[in-house]
């Protein structure tokens, strides 16, 4: 993908969170991300590095 076609998929992710009013979904949702990127960094650092 493109970082063109990335940067408009974040946008739109980013306009659909911000219509969420329910915080605790908010929160789930930032929770969600948060392992995520978390579970990436780990996979990154337990990678051989090239």
């Amino acid at each position: 993908m493109s970082n063109r076609i990335e940067d408009l998929e974040m946008l739109r992710l980013l306009k659909a969170f911000q219509k969420i009013t329910d915080p605790d979904t908010r929160r789930m949702i930032l929770l969600y991300v948060k392992e995520q990127m978390e579970k990436r960094e780990a996979r990154v650092a337990e990678s051989p590095s090239r």
